[in-house]
């Protein structure tokens, strides 16, 4: 227990624990030369002189380097993303990743550029995304909340500002607001607005003093400020919690969680200010860069980086000196086990209705602390309470083992992550997983991912995409090689995108490692649009045909016609059949220029000649239309097609006659077939232009017998219709004689050729026309008495007709 203890710091009812993370780190920094800046949340460290900047982990291991060729900087520091972010003087910020490669910039605006900046921040909202705030020469503030947006506003005027360096961003607020200090008053500064805080900083009135110095705590609830006098005052937005006078120049300042401020001093020493005024003088402390976090201020010095935080309530319990706690007395029995001696049972009585708070206290410490060997002791303690217990839940201690597997993994010096619990909620494990990722510790990742249990898509599938981009962006062997390891890694893995892949060797110059990577890709709408950016546009049609979406072969075919010649465009084309179909009916709806250049491209005359067919209906002149049969004749004269070909002349001679007819009557005959038009003229009368119709298009007799007839009866030109008559031979009969006539309503015209029907068709047109006296007589006569009875039912109310029919009837059964 006094290993535990041994660090620890009383200020006020509190306990604060000096943690060494590593030791043996950092030792060759020229303090003097280069700045240096530690990312929160265990991040990494950021190097930088005139010439070069380094990136290290926490345990002093060097990531990255790389040559400083940009002016000098006026603020660095790191994205939410662990980027490191460059603020310099003429308000350009740049942004890297972690391995030196330029990333994005933009510009803090017009004034920054001009009159140069004086001092910059960057920090972290809370919503997840990284800002930077600038005062530019002139004395005004402007701020971009985004990396990803960034939009430059600008902060109220402040007046009478002048000589001071006293400010920061409030990152916990919604709006884009800073906290600074003008002489002795803090404001509040935000776009449109300025409030000087009701609060009193320095010795009273007649005392002068300036601010030089704010911080804010984690919640942003409490401040910190020092004084050019050497005061440091702590208090709220409305309130003084304790003032200190401090001894020589403050160098750096920290909150130590929400309680207790960390102040470096020029006299080598260090100060831990609790809000309760005690005091705690720390010799030998001299840090080069501090960071503060959610739960304490990371300490990093020649030679070694420490941790001072708070110590949790569980650990004061289980170890503060003369503890009688219910985890303290567990560990005892724990140990006293371990050693085979009978007081484990006393020690275990002695809590056996406290158990349960025993064993959640050793739970929660055993996360609270950094050695492996004390977690073992605290882990052991509670899973020996844990089997005294009946039905108590068990979850808590697997998540807490789980956890602390993973919290000592990335601790290890090679990886140089120090979480502590409390940071690890903060930060989540997927973030913690990216990060991992981001420092290309590939299988550290995957093995975290795995041991969580996490799905593919969030695991083990994504750590792999990201270890082939990088693989295929760093990889000096031959392509064929790199895809054929690439693949085998990632195999046939549906949640990797090997368009991603393919994406990234695409831009680091690697085209033929991206087309063979691109092989391997399942989905189509990714594959293919990245084809067709490769040049590879047969290759591209091909899969997108392959996917059945007709959309994204419509796109293929678009795209390739855009970027390629007539000719290279046809070429490929040509090659793939389906594709040519589609292509081909497109343009048949949207582009019929293009389709005559295909079709001739490709000598198809019969489609070129039903094309240009198609198109002679769709003109409006009559010339146009004329000129279009004429060429539809040469296409399937090409085509040896004789029946279209002979159709085609047809009709282009029945619009020559029909254009004249229209001339010379001032009448509508376009647009109508030959036997309508036939048929127009003979019911207008003009018999012999109808008879040389018939005699140009040769019309069967049979048929032109058929629309004279029609033609006569439609237009009731009964005498004509007499004529055609008297040829006792008729080629279709003389029932469509009557048909017409009745169709006209003429009945009594239809009666004169009934003389000329055969005795059958006599009786079918006596019912037509209803002489059923007659049709009774021809239907005895043919021994009908179906028409008999058909007859009988239509003369129901006849009475004298019915007798008739009755009576032939009987006549009729009688003589069988």
């Amino acid at each position: 227990m006094d290993e535990v203890t041994n660090n620890w710091i009383q200020l006020d009812n509190d306990f604060y624990d000096k943690v060494e993370l590593y030791s043996g780190v950092f030792t060759n920094i020229d303090e003097s030369a280069s700045k240096l800046v530690c990312g929160p949340q265990a991040g990494l460290v950021l190097l930088a002189d005139k010439l070069k900047v380094t990136v290290m982990t926490a345990s002093g291991e060097q990531l990255s380097a790389w040559k400083w060729n940009n002016p000098p900087q006026i603020c660095m520091g790191w994205s939410v993303d662990e980027e490191p972010v460059f603020v310099l003087e003429d308000g350009t910020v740049l942004v890297y990743t972690l391995f030196g490669t330029f990333k994005t910039s933009f510009s803090m605006g017009q004034e920054a550029k001009d009159m140069k900046i004086l001092a910059a921040r960057i920090f972290s909202s809370s919503a997840g995304t990284t800002g930077v705030a600038v005062l530019t020469s002139t004395y005004r503030f402007y701020m971009v909340s985004s990396l990803q947006d960034p939009r430059v506003r600008k902060l109220y005027d402040v007046v009478e500002m002048k000589h001071f360096t006293a400010w920061c961003p409030l990152t916990h607020d919604r709006q884009n607001r800073l906290l600074l200090g003008r002489g002795s008053e803090l404001l509040l500064l935000s776009h449109n607005d300025m409030t000087v805080l009701d609060i009193q900083i320095g010795g009273g009135p007649g005392v002068e003093s300036n601010i030089t110095k704010v911080c804010l705590s984690p919640s942003q609830s409490n401040v910190a400020v020092v004084t050019d006098t050497g005061l440091l005052w702590i208090g709220t937005f409305t309130r003084k919690l304790t003032d200190y006078q401090l001894d020589a120049e403050v160098l750096q300042m920290a909150w130590c969680g929400e309680d207790v401020v960390f102040i470096s001093l020029s006299s080598g020493l260090a100060n831990l200010v609790h809000i309760s005024g005690v005091v705690e003088v720390m010799y030998g402390v001299s840090p080069i860069g501090i960071t503060q976090e959610c739960d304490g201020v990371r300490l990093i010095c020649s030679g070694f980086h420490d941790l001072i935080h708070k110590v949790s309530e569980p650990v004061q319990e289980i170890f503060k000196i003369g503890s009688m706690s219910p985890g303290s007395i567990l560990l005892m029995a724990s140990q006293a086990y371990n050693e085979k001696s009978h007081k484990a049972d006393d020690y275990i009585r002695m809590i056996e209705a406290r158990l349960d708070q025993a064993v959640s206290q050793c739970i929660s410490a055993a996360g609270a602390l950094f050695q492996p060997t004390h977690q073992k002791q605290l882990m052991r303690a509670a899973k020996f309470g844990n089997s005294f217990l009946q039905g108590f839940a068990s979850d808590a201690f697997y998540q807490q083992c789980q956890t602390l597997k993973i919290l000592n993994s990335v601790r290890h010096y090679k990886i140089g992550m120090p979480l502590t619990s409390e940071q690890l909620i903060a930060l989540t494990k997927p973030v913690m997983i990216d990060r991992l990722i981001s420092r290309r510790l590939f299988p550290l990742a995957i093995a975290i991912c795995d041991y969580l249990k996490l799905s593919p898509v969030e695991g083990k599938s994504r750590v792999l995409g990201h270890w082939a981009c990088y693989k295929v962006e760093t990889s000096t062997a031959d392509e064929d090689e790199t895809a054929r390891q690439v693949s085998s890694r990632l195999g046939l893995n549906a949640e990797i995108s090997y368009s991603d892949v393919a994406s990234k060797a695409a831009q680091v110059g690697k085209k033929r490692l991206a087309v063979k990577l691109l092989e391997h890709e399942v989905r189509a709408d990714k594959q293919v649009p990245l084809l067709l950016k490769l040049g590879q546009g047969a290759k591209a049609l091909s899969k997108a045909i392959d996917s059945g979406d007709t959309d994204l072969i419509y796109h293929v075919i678009l795209n390739l016609q855009e970027e390629h010649s007539t000719a290279d465009f046809h070429m490929i084309m040509r090659g793939v059949k389906l594709g040519a179909s589609l292509y081909t009916k497109y343009c048949s709806q949207y582009n019929t220029g293009g389709l005559q250049s295909w079709l001739q491209q490709e000598d198809d005359w019969q489609a070129l000649a039903a094309h240009t067919l198609k198109e002679s209906y769709t003109s409006g002149r009559i010339e146009t239309r004329l000129s279009h049969l004429v060429t539809t004749q040469e296409y399937y004269r090409k085509s040896k097609h004789d029946f279209n070909l002979s159709v085609t002349e047809e009709q282009s001679k029945l619009l020559n006659h029909q254009t004249k007819l229209e001339e010379k009557f001032g009448r509508v005959y376009l647009n109508k077939s030959l036997h309508g038009t036939v048929s127009q003229l003979l019911e207008e009368g003009e018999i012999k232009l109808a008879d040389k119709l018939r005699s140009d298009f040769k019309i069967s007799d049979r048929k032109y017998l058929w629309l004279k007839v029609r033609a006569f009866g439609a237009s009731k030109q009964w005498s004509e219709l007499a004529n055609l008559a008297k040829n006792k031979k008729s080629l279709i009969g003389f029932g469509p004689f009557v048909d017409v006539c009745i169709e006209a309503g003429c009945k009594d015209e239809a009666n004169r050729y009934l003389v000329l029907l055969n005795n059958e068709d006599k009786l079918k047109y006596l019912m037509k026309l209803e002489i059923y006296s007659e049709a009774a007589e021809l239907a005895y006569t043919l021994k009908d008495s179906e028409a008999l009875t058909m007859i009988e039912v239509r003369s129901v109310n006849n009475f004298s007709m019915l007798e008739k029919v009755a009576a032939l009837k009987q006549k009729l059964q009688s003589s069988r």
